[in-house]
């Protein structure tokens, strides 16, 4: 990266100083020797020469020893060497803020260019942290709402408090990443699932408030259904419990037995959906259809897109309807299964080597089955062995109100140092891809000829 001491330009325009310590190292050993280092490592001096220099033993190491505090007591202001000082961060970016001249700018992302194993190491954190975060988001929407249909609902401030200090805590940049030992997942899986309880306990005491006060509750027969995205959505629920019966349930799933149901509904509310009248509302929509092919294939067909599953489980085949537009190349595949070696060079839980790329081998051997077959829902199961002794089942699914084709998978993982990964070619030439982040999205390049 070229430089030290800059000003980060954030999606608004906004900025704020940034200085990334040039002795690239939080747990630097007070050397005289890594202090001039640190000093030639600068590359914004002439725009600041100020640097923090961190140092101390890490990893719960104990931090600063005593013969280091003596020996930055000793080069504090020695010729030939930098100065130093103890400070606290603060009063160093205060400093920097008022006296650094013309600093330079940075626009974009800072990728840091290592441990990109982090992106999956430890799954369940990760899926764990992403429920939470869900979860509160939804408990603080639906408890604003009750508050304001029902003066004697109590907003739990203090409770949802706790619950993001405690998912917060598990932020940590050694947990989530999934970097840690052993032992701080089992806390951390720990917290999380009490953190999920208390979070569904008081979403449900939210929800009570709020179908209670629906308009339409008296006319509902029995289910009511909470859309907490900020836009209006048609798709097809999976209701536990709800058994079928005549003119209500239209189609029960056949993985789980769950019944299916089509709902409307418009963004951040709580809608009755009145069971007697589901026959009605599928008519209303083109039913999603499957088609055998002679050569083992199947598709999947709904009024928005034609997907084609070989006998082997890849997709060769995504035709937009609407578009009449082919998005799988000929000759090529989407949901391509691929068992990637990953033996890194060092710390296995931070690192994926890039040239794993090249040690790659397709899973074969795959079959599929017609499992659901409309009209709201079609699905087929894709089964193969993966590796030595792992296993994965995923089912592709295609309702009737979406052009979305969903996979969902299950993984029975076994393996030791590999990494399984599928692969869609698509007929789209772009040199940009678009990704979200928090408050925005940004633009990465689709090719490898830059870092």
């Amino acid at each position: 990266f070229p430089h030290t001491t800059f000003r980060w330009i954030g999606l608004d325009g906004s900025h704020i100083l940034t200085h990334m310590a040039p002795a690239e190292t939080y747990t630097a050993q007070a050397t005289a020797l890594q202090l001039v280092d640190s000093l030639k490592k600068h590359k914004d001096i002439a725009y600041s020469n100020e640097s923090l220099y961190l140092y101390g033993n890490g990893d719960g190491g104990g931090g600063p020893l005593e013969s280091m505090l003596e020996r930055l007591r000793r080069v504090e202001d020695v010729d030939g060497m930098p100065k130093v000082k103890h400070a606290h961060p603060n009063e160093f970016y205060e400093h920097v803020e008022k006296t650094a001249k013309e600093l330079v700018s940075w626009k974009g992302e800072l990728y840091f260019e290592l441990h990109r194993g982090t992106y999956t190491s430890q799954a369940l954190t990760k899926k764990l942290n992403r429920q939470c975060e869900m979860l509160l988001r939804d408990i603080e929407m639906l408890s604003v709402i009750a508050q304001t249909v029902d003066s004697k609902f109590v907003y739990p401030a203090e409770e949802i408090t706790r619950m993001w200090q405690q998912v917060c805590l598990n932020q940590f940049h050694d947990v989530i990443p999934g970097s840690s030992i052993e032992m701080v997942y089992e806390d951390s899986t720990a917290i999380y699932k009490e953190v999920v309880a208390s979070a569904v306990a008081l979403k449900q005491q939210a929800l009570s408030v709020l179908v209670a006060s629906s308009t339409d509750a008296p006319h509902a027969t029995g289910l009511a259904v909470i859309n907490t995205s900020s836009w209006a959505r048609t798709e097809v629920i999976a209701v536990p419990g709800l058994v079928q019966q005549a003119g209500c349930v239209q189609q029960m799933r056949k993985r789980d037995d769950v019944a299916l149901v089509l709902a409307t509904v418009p963004g951040c509310s709580v809608h009755a959906v009145d069971l007697s009248t589901q026959a009605a509302a599928v008519e209303q929509v083109t039913p999603v259809r499957v088609v055998r092919e002679k050569d083992g294939s199947v598709v999947l067909q709904n009024a928005f897109v034609a997907a084609r599953i070989s006998a082997d489980g890849r997709l060769t085949s995504l035709l937009d309807l609407q578009q009449q537009r082919e998005l799988v190349p000929s000759g090529a595949s989407g949901n391509v299964l691929e068992l990637y070696d990953d033996l890194p060079l060092f710390w296995d839980a931070w690192d994926i080597e890039i040239y794993s790329q090249e040690k790659v081998r397709p899973v074969l051997g795959a079959r599929i089955t017609v499992v659901d077959e409309g009209p709201l829902v079609a699905s087929v199961a894709v089964e193969a062995k993966v590796g030595k002794a792992s296993s994965i089942r995923q089912w592709i699914s295609l309702s009737a109100s979406s052009a979305r084709l969903d996979f969902d998978c299950d993984v029975d993982w076994h393996e030791n140092r590999k990494c399984l990964k599928v692969a869609f070619t698509w007929d789209i030439y772009s040199d940009q891809a678009t990704y979200e982040t928090q408050f925005g999205v940004v633009q990465r390049p689709t090719h490898r000829n830059t870092t």
